[in-house]
């Protein structure tokens, strides 16, 4: 893949919540897995991420109590399959 253009919350804002659109398994078919992300800042704006339009939005996380921000991820990474379908980055 590539790398979309960076997306950044307002100066003196910071990201408080996000989400992923994510490809349930499809089974023989290739699977896409996680395929964008959209977060909001602490003023209130959404950025959402330029990824593919496949799968569903999963809910927000929970949003950090005031004056915090988001100060890192948890990922589920599929490991390579040898000859299988890769999903990579799933969750």
């Amino acid at each position: 893949g590539v790398w979309s253009r960076s997306e950044s919350c307002p100066p003196g804002q910071r990201l408080v919540s996000f989400r992923l659109r994510v490809e349930a398994p499809r089974g023989l078919w290739d699977d896409t897995a996680a395929n964008a992300m959209a977060a909001i800042c602490s003023g209130g704006s959404v950025l959402e991420g330029r990824g593919g339009p496949q799968g569903t939005w999963g809910n927000w996380s929970l949003p950090c109590p005031p004056g915090a921000g988001v100060c890192g991820l948890r990922t589920r990474l599929e490991p390579p399959q040898r000859g299988g379908d890769d999903t990579g980055l799933n969750d």
